[in-house]
């Protein structure tokens, strides 16, 4: 056969039909893609929703307790496969929550759980799992407990936040548990509320801006998996500021307040993406929040424009009937719930929410249509995570991230600790014999907090393995033969036994504060520490050696009245895995501190306000907001300002120098605060944050620190109607009590 171009008409002919098939190949991959392509998009979550049955719909939008498909009705991961069966195949449960235990034994349990989800169902709808990750990934025994919020918030740096999102997302992606309940974006502003040390203290600004930074990292899609894990802002509103201090009571804020200081930073997390938002269990100005249209729809879905899913939280539809009194029965409340705004009834235990909506829907109280809207959140919801397409977690998983962020957590807790006081016995001289007591001395619980691996913290014998206690930081520090460890009790005996007992030392380190937590259980009725840590101070100061308090604590207990008995005091909050670590290489002086208070630190058990209070309110903190001190000496001088007359779209540019006026290397934040002078439409603070930088200077060096203050954009404020108004008139700036002022036209 005659050749063409070197090749026979056969070779041709076979290169013809090879490349035609190549066509055809390429023509079915873009096929394959675009139908992959139509899983993303609102009409492939249109088209499931057009196939599903009430039951299957009404299954997406109920919760369930991983106890409930247990095999020992607890949060132990070992399956009962006859429950599970029944929960997905008969109720189609689309989403469960909370369990703990090792890492392997969680994504063994979820990949189960979604091979019956995905395998065994005509609609092959994934499993969401939640849980509630708040301080690290603290329900997988692996994982690296990180100091809790509250003690996160002190660092002043969204870098810190940042990093302990992603911290906390790495290692929780392997176990299949992708939607997190978390972060609390409510702001500190009651010190008794329990959950103060969930929380991002008591500024709008800060919180909004740790919330934000949370937010959008947790939420990163991992690029081997394609998966994205999804976040939780909760409780909206008003939750942390109950009228009593207890939580989950009654909360009664002034609207103008609630658009002024509570709602931003939840605006802040709407804007950045969040795809979940837990209402507050309690009841705000009078009526329970999980039953109010106003709050859910009105404020949440219409002003600030929410458009995912809003979560109850656990069994609070059921408190409309036996703690609000405002439904009668379980049908009522569901009703009132579901005219709210609520896509899913976090029922834990039951699965009645069944049946009581498809009554509803047989006698016209609600219509199919409602059902529909929360069905297409939550759908989407799973699909924006990826859960179509990688429903079950990686086989394979890299362990030693565990391990690598350990030195993680200790840099996060040091640059979170506040020095409170410090009457020049800090940094300790090297080779200083210390005693060391209290009841936070030698516990790793106490470190870590609640929501530690169990609600309310595990057990001592069950805290992470490797974890240095305070008493054992300090041994490793300054050597083990100088740190001697005595419980409390041996110290609370007489004058001459005591002072026998603590001839040989040079300083004392008092450990004090409060046991784990967590919500109601930790109410209390006295802000004052317990009696018997106060007797302990006393008792070692009278013995006349320097006395060290260290507050390992979830809300600022107050020590005020022995606060002349102490030589230093510091605030360690819930500092983790790192805070014994960071406490001890603080007091010897290889960390120099550098946390700031992001919350206004009482002197007294009985009135106390945040830092934004009015004019006619009375501050008198023991430690204002914002305090915090270093073991360098920074000065601040030459504040200036752009101009003394601005208007509303104009901007504003500040700067101040700042020296290292010491021998020590060291951290300093630049605080900026504004106040306005008069108010029409309400009343100012005193003063509010705009900005904040965290620097870091050598000594003997200057810089200058510049931030921009936009009148429309920081000086605004809301009316009672959530309407922003800016007035004009006389404001001030002030950083590190240096002030200026300047006119708003």
């Amino acid at each position: 056969m005659k050749k063409k171009f070197g090749i026979s008409n056969s070779q041709m002919l076979c290169l013809i039909w090879r490349n035609m098939l190549i066509l055809l190949l390429i023509f079915s991959l873009q096929g394959c893609k675009k139908n992959v392509e139509n899983k993303h998009s609102n009409k492939f979550v249109e088209d499931l929703i057009a196939q599903m049955t009430i039951d299957e719909k009404i299954g997406q939008m109920t919760q369930l307790c991983l106890s409930t498909i247990t095999l020992n009705g607890n949060k132990e991961l070992i399956l009962n496969d006859s429950l599970l069966r029944e929960a997905i195949l008969t109720y189609h449960i689309g989403s469960f929550i909370s369990g703990t235990g090792n890492l392997a034994d969680w994504n063994d349990f979820v990949r189960k759980i979604q091979h019956i989800a995905m395998d065994e169902t005509r609609l092959h709808i994934p499993v969401i799992i939640g849980i509630d990750h708040v301080h690290g990934a603290n329900y997988i025994n692996e994982a690296t407990i990180l100091p809790h919020n509250i003690t996160l918030s002190c660092s002043f740096d969204t870098s810190a936040l940042r990093l302990a999102a992603r911290i906390t997302r790495d290692e929780t992606l392997p176990s299949g548990a992708y939607l997190n309940f978390a972060p609390v974006v409510d702001l500190a502003v009651n010190s008794y509320w329990p959950r103060f040390y969930e929380t991002f203290g008591e500024d709008p600004l800060l919180t909004s801006m740790m919330g934000k930074v949370y937010i959008e990292e947790y939420q990163k899609k991992d690029p081997a998996t394609g998966i994205s894990l999804s976040s939780t802002a909760k409780h909206f509103i008003g939750y942390s500021d109950p009228k009593s201090g207890f939580d989950r009571t009654p909360a009664y804020i002034p609207t103008q307040i609630l658009y002024e200081f509570h709602i931003p930073s939840f605006k802040a997390a709407v804007q950045s993406g969040v795809r979940a938002v837990m209402l507050n269990s309690g009841e705000l100005n009078g009526y329970p929040v999980h039953a109010s249209s106003h709050v859910v729809t009105e404020i949440l879905r219409k002003q600030l424009g929410f458009q995912g899913v809003i979560i109850s939280d656990i069994k609070d539809i059921d408190k409309l009937i036996d703690e609000h009194h405002i439904a009668r029965n379980r049908k009522e409340a569901i009703k009132l719930a579901l005219d709210a705004g609520i896509d899913i009834n976090m029922a834990c235990t039951t699965f009645e929410f069944s049946h009581w909506i498809k009554e509803l829907l047989n006698e016209g109280s609600i219509k199919e249509k409602r059902i529909d809207e929360s069905v297409r959140r939550i759908l989407q919801m799973k699909y924006e995570m990826g859960l179509f397409d990688n429903p079950y977690p990686v086989l394979s998983f890299d362990s030693s991230i565990f391990a690598r962020h350990r030195n993680d957590a200790v840099n996060l807790a040091s640059q979170s600790i506040v020095l409170l006081k410090n009457k020049g016995i800090l940094p300790l001289k090297k080779g200083s014999r210390l005693l060391v007591t209290g009841p936070a001395a030698h516990s790793k619980s106490w470190l870590n907090g609640g929501w530690t691996f169990e609600w309310l913290g595990a057990q001592e014998d069950k805290q992470p393995a490797g974890m240095p206690t305070l008493f054992e930081a300090l041994g490793n520090e300054f050597g083990k033969q100088n740190v001697t460890w005595y419980p409390e009790s041996d110290l609370l005996c007489n004058e001459n036994t005591v002072q026998r007992k603590i001839a040989p030392f040079d300083a004392v380190i008092l450990a004090l504060g409060e046991p784990p937590y967590s919500e109601f259980k930790g109410n209390i009725s006295d802000l004052l520490l317990p009696e018997e840590q106060l007797t302990l101070v006393r008792k070692m100061a009278a013995t006349k050696k320097p006395c060290i308090a260290i507050l390992v604590e979830g809300r600022p207990r107050v020590i005020s009245p022995y606060d002349s008995l102490l030589q230093a005091i510091i605030f360690a909050g819930l500092p983790g895995y790192g805070g014994g670590i960071a406490l001890a290489e603080i007091l010897s002086g290889k960390t120099n501190p550098s946390g700031k208070l992001s919350f206004s630190y009482p002197s007294a058990t009985g009135h106390i306000v945040a830092y934004h209070r009015k004019q006619t309110e009375k501050y008198f903190p023991a430690w204002p907001f914002g305090h915090g001190l270093s073991y360098s000496t920074f000065t601040f001088k030459d504040l200036q300002i752009s101009d003394s007359i601005v208007h509303a779209d104009d901007t504003l540019s500040l700067s101040i120098t700042v020296t290292n006026s010491s021998k020590f290397s060291g951290y300093e934040t630049v605080i900026w605060f504004f106040q306005q002078e008069y108010g029409q439409t309400a009343t100012r603070p005193v003063q509010k944050l705009f900005s904040f930088q965290k620097i870091f200077l050598k000594p003997a060096e200057t810089t200058t620190v510049k931030t921009f203050l936009i009148p429309s954009q920081h000086l605004s404020y809301p009316s009672d109607k959530g309407n922003l108004v800016l007035e004009k008139g006389r404001f001030f700036v002030e950083t590190a009590g240096i002030k200026r002022q300047f006119y708003v036209h």
